[in-house]
């Protein structure tokens, strides 16, 4: 019966790494893991598969994110970090993306179970990410882009869970 100690070790193990976790951060430690995504571009009907990881970094002080589309021609590919800015009471993102992008966003944080990510002014046309919880295991992402003074949805994803993590 060595398992009671060594779930006490895992136990205390994920205490630390959640106390090490930046306070704001805190709100986001439950998109780690590996995440299957499937969605469609609204406009033309074509169907998208990706996969997103999210982890944190910089001892609980920034969570990276890749993205990669993996369903052809899989060209979209990019590597995001979130951080919190305490000065000016919000979250920054910068995207960087395989084809040469660099684009900043901010947000307020969860809001309803709802992440809203928007363009910095520089970033033509206009931006916007919203992540929406779906249950415990789920996640939408919607990709917004402003055209003629309004949001329209670019694509969206409908994520799960790809190994279980938590």
């Amino acid at each position: 019966m060595r398992l009671k100690p060594f779930l006490c070790v895992i136990s205390l193990l994920s205490s630390a790494a959640m106390a090490s976790t930046d306070a704001p951060l805190r709100d986001f430690t439950d998109l780690q893991g590996t995440w299957t995504c499937h969605g469609v571009f609204p406009a033309s009907g074509k169907t998208i598969d990706s996969t997103v990881r999210f982890a944190l970094d910089l001892d609980g002080k920034a969570l990276v994110k890749h993205h990669d589309d993996t369903s052809p021609p899989a060209l979209y590919h990019a590597l995001e970090a979130w951080g919190y800015d305490a000065k000016n009471q919000r979250y920054n993102a910068t995207i960087l993306d395989s084809f040469g992008g660099a684009r900043l966003f901010s947000s307020t944080g969860w809001k309803d179970d709802q992440l809203v990510w928007s363009s910095a002014s520089e970033v033509k046309p206009a931006q916007r990410f919203t992540y929406v919880r779906e249950g415990h295991d789920g996640l939408r992402i919607d990709w917004e882009v402003e055209r003629d003074g309004a949001f329209v949805i670019g694509d969206t994803l409908h994520c799960s869970r790809h190994d279980g993590t938590h």
